[in-house]
C-alpha cells in the first residue's frame, strides 16, 4: 500500500513557483548576497560582485539589515561606490524581502538613463533576479518592473511631485540628494514629500540617502547634522604596523620642489604617511590599508534609528593619491577648484569662507609703489570700464604671470573721448628703469539706459563705438545671467542676416560671470595671510600667486566701492550679492580688469606671458621686450 503511494507521489511535479515558496529562505546580509548573486554590468569591475574591491562598502549595506536601524546616510566622494551600495541593496530585498520600493533621482533624464543603461540590464543580468521578474510584457518598463514574488519597484525624480508622491513604499532609496530641487513644483521639498510614502510602515521602512556633498544649501549635509544618531569614518590600518588611522590629507605626502599637477600625476610622485612608523604608502599599499580597516563612529549609541558615514576620496581603489594631490594644488590657484577639491575629494560640504570687512582691511593691501608706477614682475596691463548713464569708472592693473596684480590706476572719465586717450594714448612707467607700457586689454560694460538724445541707447553707443575704436584691444562685455563653467565666454554679435553666421571683423561680445569675479576677488584679498609667532607677532607673509596689492595712494573711496556688495542667501538657499552701498563702480571695473586676465579668456595673460619668454633673446643686457612687441606679436602669430 505504502509503495503504491509512493509510485503515485513520484509523478508529482511542483511549479517553479511553488518551489521558490517552499525553498528555504537564506540567511544572508546584503553584502553576502550581493557575493553570491548579484553582477555587475557596467563600470570598471564587470562580473561576479566582490566585496574584497571595496570593503568600506560591506559596514554600510550590513546596517541596512539590523532591524532597529530605519534610515542610512552616505556622505561619500565620486568613484568610491556609493551607488553601488544601493545596487545591492535594491537586489537583495527584491530576492529576500519583497516590498514596495521607490528609487528616486534627481531629475527625469537621469533617471530614465540610469533606469535603461544600468538598473534593467543589473535586473536581468543577475540570475536570481531575473527568475523573479514578471514573464508579462507590461510589467517591466523602464520607470516599474513588477515581480512574480509580489516585489513593486517603482524610479521616481526630484522634479515631478505626482511621482513622489504617487505611492506607498517600504524601501526608499534617494540618490545624489545635493542635487534635489528646493522644491517639487509648488509643493514641499522632495526629500520631505518622499518621507511622507514611508509613513505606513514605521517599525520596517528602510530609507537609503546617499549623495557627493555641494555648499551648505545642499541637503546631504543638513541630513547628516540634524538627522543621524551616529556619524562613522573609515580607518584604514597600516599594513606595516598594523596602527587603525583616520586618512586624513595632511598627511599627503609629495617632493615640495614639483608643484606643477600634471607632472605629479604623471609620475604618480603623491604618497601617505603613516601616523605612528612613517612609512610612505604608494597606491598599492593604501589599498592593502583599506582591505583591512574598518568603521568607527564618532560617538557610539545604543540601537541607533538612522547611521551616517562618510568617506573621502582617496580610500577608493579608484582613485590615485597622486590625482588627489593635483586637485589639491589646481585648488590653491582657484577657489572654484578649491570647491571641487573640499566637495569631490574631501567629501565635506563647501563653506563660504567671504567674511564682511571694513576699509582699513582693504587699504592694508597697499603697497610702497606710487600710482601710475608699474611693477616690474608685471607681464602686462588690463583695464575695467564700468559705463554709466553719464561718464565711465575705470581701473587699470598690472598683472604677473602667476596671477598677482597691483592696481596701476583708478578714477573717472567724463567722455568717449577721455577714454580713447587713456586706452590708446597712455603710458605707464616701469618701476626702476626707463621702460613704459601701455594697456593690453580692455573691458567695457555694454549695459545702460535711455541717453540724453533719446535717439540711441547707452549699449547702442558703446556698440557704435566698439565697431570704430575698438581696434582689438578694447571688447564689450555683459554680464551672465546664469553660472558659467567658464567665468568668461565669446558670443557673437554681427552675424550673417539668413545663415546666422559671423560676419568677419564683426563685434564680438564676452559674456562675463560677474558673480564668480566678486568672489575669486575677495579669495584674492585673503593671499598672502600674515604669518604669526607663538605671541601673535607678524614674522611674515605667506608665499602664495594671486596676491591683490593697491597702490600707495589709494584712497578710502577705493575701499568704500570695492565693498560695496556682500555675499548673502536667499530663502532657497541660493548665493546672490546684495548691494549694502550706493556705489558699487570700481567693484565692477575690478571684475573686468580681472577678466581681461583670466584663463579662460584666449588668448589669455600666461599664454602671452610664455610667448615673451620665447621672444626673449639671451641677454647681455637685462632689457626684456616690451610688452607692446610682444602682444603685437603674438597676435599676428595667432592669426
Amino acid at each position: 500500500m505504502m509503495n503504491n503511494a509512493a509510485a503515485d507521489l513520484s509523478f508529482f511535479r511542483f511549479t517553479p513557483g511553488e518551489i521558490r515558496v517552499f525553498r528555504p529562505r537564506e540567511r544572508l546580509s546584503v553584502s553576502q548576497w550581493a557575493e553570491r548573486h548579484r553582477v555587475v554590468t557596467n563600470g570598471p569591475m564587470t562580473g561576479k560582485w566582490r566585496n574584497d574591491i571595496t570593503p568600506y562598502l560591506i559596514e554600510p549595506m550590513d546596517t541596512l539589515n539590523l532591524p532597529w536601524v530605519r534610515q542610512v546616510i552616505m556622505q561619500f566622494a565620486p568613484q568610491t561606490g556609493k551607488t553601488q551600495v544601493a545596487f545591492n541593496f535594491l537586489c537583495y530585498v527584491i530576492d529576500q524581502a519583497p516590498g514596495p520600493c521607490m528609487y528616486v533621482m534627481p531629475d527625469e533624464k537621469v533617471t530614465k538613463r540610469i533606469a535603461r543603461r544600468r538598473i534593467l540590464p543589473m535586473f536581468r543580468s543577475s540570475p536570481r533576479i531575473a527568475e523573479l521578474m514578471s514573464l508579462r510584457f507590461d510589467e517591466t518598463t523602464t520607470l516599474a518592473v513588477h515581480f512574480q514574488n509580489g516585489m513593486d519597484f517603482m524610479m521616481a525624480w526630484a522634479t515631478s511631485a505626482a511621482e513622489i508622491s504617487s505611492e506607498s513604499v517600504q524601501y526608499l532609496i534617494r540618490d545624489e540628494i545635493d542635487k534635489f530641487p528646493s522644491f517639487s513644483g509648488k509643493e514641499a521639498d522632495p526629500r520631505s514629500l518622499s518621507d511622507m510614502r514611508t509613513n505606513a510602515y514605521p517599525e520596517t521602512k528602510k530609507i537609503l540617502d546617499l549623495s557627493t556633498p555641494t555648499d551648505e544649501s545642499g541637503l546631504i549635509g543638513k541630513a547628516v547634522e540634524t538627522e543621524a544618531d551616529e556619524l562613522r569614518h573609515y580607518y584604514a590600518v597600516c599594513p606595516i604596523c598594523g596602527e587603525a588611522q583616520l586618512m586624513e590629507f595632511e598627511r599627503f605626502a609629495w617632493p615640495k620642489a614639483v608643484m606643477e599637477p600634471r607632472e605629479i600625476v604623471r609620475k604618480r610622485l603623491a604618497s601617505y604617511q603613516c601616523c605612528a612608523c612613517g612609512m610612505l604608502w604608494n597606491d598599492y599599499l593604501r589599498d592593502q590599508a583599506v582591505r583591512l580597516g574598518h568603521w568607527r563612529p564618532e560617538v557610539s549609541i545604543d540601537r541607533p534609528r538612522c547611521v551616517a558615514f562618510h568617506l573621502p576620496s582617496w580610500y577608493s581603489p579608484f582613485v590615485s593619491l597622486s590625482s588627489v594631490v593635483a586637485a589639491h594644488l589646481r585648488g590653491m590657484e582657484d577657489p572654484a577648484k578649491k570647491m571641487v577639491f573640499v566637495t569631490q575629494h574631501e567629501a565635506k560640504v563647501w563653506k563660504e569662507s567671504i567674511t564682511p570687512q571694513k576699509e582699513s582691511r582693504i587699504l592694508e593691501h597697499r603697497c610702497s609703489l606710487p600710482a601710475l608706477t608699474v611693477p616690474k614682475e608685471a607681464v602686462a596691463l588690463t583695464c575695467g570700464i564700468d559705463c554709466q548713464k553719464f561718464g565711465f569708472w575705470f581701473v587699470v592693473r598690472a598683472w604677473a604671470e602667476d596671477l598677482t596684480s597691483w592696481l596701476i590706476q583708478y578714477g573717472f572719465l567724463a567722455t568717449f573721448d577721455d577714454v580713447e586717450a587713456l586706452l590708446f594714448n597712455t603710458s605707464y612707467r616701469v618701476e626702476g628703469s626707463d621702460d613704459s607700457i601701455e594697456i593690453w586689454r580692455a573691458a567695457m560694460d555694454t549695459g545702460g539706459g535711455d541717453t540724453d538724445s533719446g535717439e540711441w541707447t547707452r549699449t547702442e553707443e558703446i556698440y557704435m563705438w566698439l565697431r570704430e575704436k575698438g581696434r582689438g584691444r578694447v571688447f564689450g562685455t555683459k554680464g551672465a545671467s546664469h553660472s558659467q563653467l567658464q567665468r568668461v565666454r565669446a558670443t557673437v554679435i554681427d552675424k550673417l542676416p539668413h545663415s546666422s553666421k559671423p560676419i568677419p571683423g564683426g563685434l564680438e561680445l564676452r559674456l562675463v560671470d560677474a558673480n564668480a569675479f566678486k568672489e575669486l576677488l575677495h579669495w584674492r584679498l585673503e593671499r598672502g595671510a600674515p604669518i604669526l609667532d607663538d605671541q601673535g607677532n607678524k614674522i611674515g607673509e605667506k608665499k602664495e600667486s594671486q596676491r591683490f596689492f593697491l597702490h600707495a595712494e589709494t584712497e578710502e573711496d577705493y575701499a568704500s566701492q570695492i565693498l560695496a556688495e556682500e555675499l548673502c542667501r536667499d530663502k532657497k538657499g541660493r548665493k546672490f550679492w546684495k548691494r549694502v552701498r550706493k556705489s558699487n563702480h570700481l567693484l565692477d571695473a575690478e571684475c573686468l580688469a580681472a577678466a581681461c586676465a583670466d584663463s579662460s579668456w584666449l588668448p589669455s595673460l600666461r599664454m602671452l606671458a610664455e610667448w615673451m619668454k620665447q621672444e626673449a633673446k639671451p641677454a647681455v643686457s637685462a632689457t626684456r621686450p616690451s610688452v607692446e612687441v610682444a602682444r603685437s606679436r603674438w597676435m599676428e602669430h595667432s592669426r
